[in-house]
């Protein structure tokens, strides 16, 4: 550089002027084109997984302008350059021949007939705005056509030509007027198509479909008579070609994923085409299923619904559908109700099953109390309002019990629970352990379907053994999602659980869904029923529907047994499946001999052992500790005792033994069971005599309730003994079942103001009772 200033410094001042002017107009020349040629706004565009398009949301500019793409259709470009642009692929951005053929047009007519732009000098003019016609910027346009020639091939000029070029009305790009005028892709359009769409752009202001209908109609049969004479299309083809008619007016653009699309332009992707792995076949007949069955609803004022659909192979969704479409707002079509946190009802219950599995709290056949019970304030009822006294956790999980699976929660640690939830990623539940309480496995916390679905579905990947462990939605980034690892057996038996096809309603009836599909699903119905929830799994899919008001309102009748689960099975009906069953985890089950009344690990005292699979996790349970050696007389009628019988008159028979509330219901479910045999009169006095007593409070007490220090509400410790401190007293208040104490025998109660009773029966049966009243607190 510092040698070219110097010569110029040797020349004179006019070659010096001359010299400065070329250096300036290279400089400007090499940096002429901005970084980004177009700064347009462009339309949201979202596609499906075979780029079929499924919506678009206009750009700011109110202009169907999709973002460009990579490549345009042969036929279009075909007949583009035919029209347009014949030497497109000879020139260096200006075609001489076509530049003296308009000079000699124009001077013959004494007026501007042709202005000579190639395409490539069209493209300059498109990024420029189209300023106004003049010889000064027709010669910038042909400095800056060959800059452009430099800077871009052939094949990238052409896009960009076609993705800015005006089609009339407010269309640009080739496929935004493919859409708009034929409703489908422009790799899909046929001769004639092509031909309309490359005259367009000629002059999109005087004629475009629905404008100048006949001037639009001569111009494209000339383009197509061009291909006939060029040999490009056969006879045949041009005269089925002309006799096509013209698209009348712009056609709307689909919207088969309103709600995505919104999801997508509120993470950001406002502007862009997004390719979703969302299935367009799939989506259309999912919408027409919630849309037929919410008709039906409607007579209930029951309005709205949300879809998801995954594939497990994959991990992608393949349907999306955020709520049922409107045209109005009268029912908050408008709202996304796939992650709009909603009351979860039942549908957490198999997450506390596979979690217990996977502890060793339980095996799938363990029995769990199912009796009238109070924890607190807190008093869960099952919908059919009846008890069974105990049952397996496995029929718990597939009935969708209510008490025994809070009574699992208990066991298990409410605090591990809530953890558990926030370790999978329910983003809802954000809120101390406390302020759920054990109400927390029936809908006390909120969740999204979004979290609900990815969830079970991450769940589904691990257990099949896919390599793909995460969902994903489009190709550009997959579902954020927290890492966790579940037990393969332990999902597997929880999966088995939900596989029984018979469930009772909330009004105690027998539903049947007919499917050939083995299917493990769940229901669940929130409090003051608003919400209803099904979700469905196979080793291919992974279904989630809720359906509800998204206002909240609730309805008689909304329920997911009667609302949502029939949308369930009939989306299963609308999907292929090859694959039979998950394959058992052999390499994490074990095979080991369970007591087949308790569901424990056998004792020696069990009498009938099935030998089953179970979880590895489950080895940690306890051995079976209802099967008890009860001693009898020797008539083997009545029990007795060391204190009342002598040794060698006495026999030992085992028995099923249950606490005395969970055998009163038990038995009335289980004809067969055998209950202990009564003491014989002498051995009951004896062992009675101070066995057990109440020491507080004492019968006919008046107590005053105490107020804590930050003026909650406090309570009392009530405390018994008994002569044998390892035997078991079940205490009852008021005939609603408090818990089991066992050496410590202590619990704090806070009854309300009034009279009482307490009731305590021990594990013999012994029990004693005591009225007391409380005053005041």
């Amino acid at each position: 550089m510092k040698f070219i200033l110097t010569r110029i410094k040797n020349l004179s001042i006019p070659k010096r002027i001359l010299w400065i002017c070329v250096i300036t107009f290279f400089t400007w020349y090499l940096f002429a084109l901005p970084k980004k040629l177009f700064q347009d706004d462009y339309s949201t565009v979202l596609l499906d997984s075979n780029g079929e398009l499924l919506g678009a949301k206009i750009s700011h500019d109110q202009q169907w302008r999709f973002p460009p793409s990579d490549s345009i259709p042969k036929k279009f470009e075909t007949c583009l350059l035919q029209f347009e642009d014949h030497h497109y692929y000879h020139h260096v951005g200006i075609s001489i021949q076509g530049l003296i053929r308009a000079i000699f047009q124009n001077i013959k007519s004494n007026k501007r007939r042709s202005g000579a732009s190639t395409i490539t000098m069209q493209t300059i003019r498109l990024m420029r705005h189209n300023p106004a016609r003049t010889y000064k910027e027709k010669i910038l346009e042909m400095i800056l056509a060959t800059r452009l020639e430099m800077r871009c091939t052939k094949k990238e000029i052409l896009n960009l030509y076609a993705s800015h070029a005006p089609f009339g009305n407010n269309v640009e790009g080739l496929e935004a007027a493919s859409w708009r005028y034929y409703g489908r892709s422009s790799f899909k359009l046929g001769w004639a198509e092509s031909a309309t769409l490359a005259v367009l752009p000629n002059a999109p202001g005087l004629i475009y479909p629905g404008k100048n209908h006949d001037r639009l109609l001569k111009k494209r049969n000339r383009l197509l008579q061009r291909l006939l004479a060029t040999n490009t299309i056969d006879s045949t083809t041009y005269f089925l070609a002309v006799h096509e008619p013209l698209p009348n007016r712009p056609l709307p653009l689909p919207q088969l994923a309103p709600h995505l699309l919104q999801q997508f332009i509120a993470s950001g992707h406002q502007g862009t085409c997004i390719q979703s792995s969302i299935d367009a076949q799939v989506q259309q007949q999912a919408q027409h299923i919630l849309q037929t069955h919410l008709e039906q609803m409607s007579g209930n004022k029951i309005f709205n619904g949300a879809i998801l659909i995954s594939s497990v192979k994959t991990g992608g969704i393949i349907a999306y559908i955020g709520n049922t479409f409107s045209a109005t707002k009268e029912h908050a079509n408008d709202v996304n109700c796939i992650v709009a946190p909603r009351s979860s009802g039942s549908i957490l219950k198999p997450l506390l099953f596979e979690k217990s599995l996977e502890n060793g709290i339980i095996t799938p056949y363990t029995i769990i109390p199912d009796i009238p019970i109070q924890f607190g304030k807190f008093s869960p009822k099952n919908y059919n309002k009846s008890y069974d006294g105990a049952v397996p956790a496995q029929e718990a999980l597939a009935r969708s019990l209510n008490i025994p699976m809070v009574k699992l929660l208990q066991d298990y640690g409410l605090a591990k629970f809530h953890n558990d939830l926030k370790t999978l990623g329910f983003h809802s539940i954000h809120r101390s352990p406390t302020h759920y309480g054990l109400s927390l496995i029936l809908g006390g916390a909120e969740v999204s379907l979004f979290d609900l679905h990815r969830v079970y579905a991450e769940m589904t990947m691990q257990l099949n053994n896919t390599s793909t462990q995460h969902m994903y939605l489009c190709n550009q980034e997959k579902i954020k999602s927290k890492n966790f690892i579940m037990n393969r057996a332990c999902i597997y038996s929880t999966f088995e659980a939900m596989t029984q096809l018979n469930r009772p309603d909330e009004e105690g009836n027998w539903k049947v869904f007919e499917t050939s599909k083995k299917i493990a699903w769940k229901t669940g119905t929130s409090f003051g029923n608003r919400d209803a929830w099904a979700i469905g799994i196979t080793p291919e899919y992974i279904v989630s529907v809720w359906t509800g008001n998204a206002d909240g309102e609730g309805r008689t009748g909304l329920v997911g047994i009667k609302t949502s689960a029939p949308i369930l099975f009939d989306l299963f009906s609308i999907l292929p499946s090859k694959q039979k069953w998950f394959s058992p985890p052999n390499e994490e089950l074990s095979r080991i001999a369970l007591c087949r009344e308790s569901g424990y690990r056998t004792s020696a005292n069990c009498v009938h052992v099935d030998s089953v699979w179970i979880p590895t996790t489950c080895l940690q349970t306890t051995a079976c500790p209802y099967h008890q050696s009860i001693l009898l007389d020797k008539t083997k009628t009545f029990r007795v005792d060391s204190q009342c019988e002598d040794v060698n008159q006495m026999t030992t028979q085992t028995y099923f033994v249950l606490p005395p509330l969970i055998e009163k219901y038990y038995k009335l479910n289980h004809p067969n069971f055998v209950p202990l045999p009564n003491y014989k009169a002498d051995c009951l006095a004896k062992i009675s005599d101070n066995a057990m007593s109440l020491l507080y409070p004492k019968p006919g007490s008046k107590i005053l309730i105490p107020i804590q220090l930050d003026e909650s509400q406090g309570k009392t410790i009530f405390e018994a003994t008994h002569k044998n401190s390892l035997t078991k007293i079940y205490w009852h208040l008021d005939n609603e079942y408090l818990g089991e104490t066992s050496q410590i025998h202590q619990m704090a109660l806070n009854p309300s103001i009034g009279k009482h009773v307490l009731n305590l029966i021990d594990e013999n049966g012994l029990s004693i009772r005591c009225a007391f009243e409380v005053v005041g607190r």
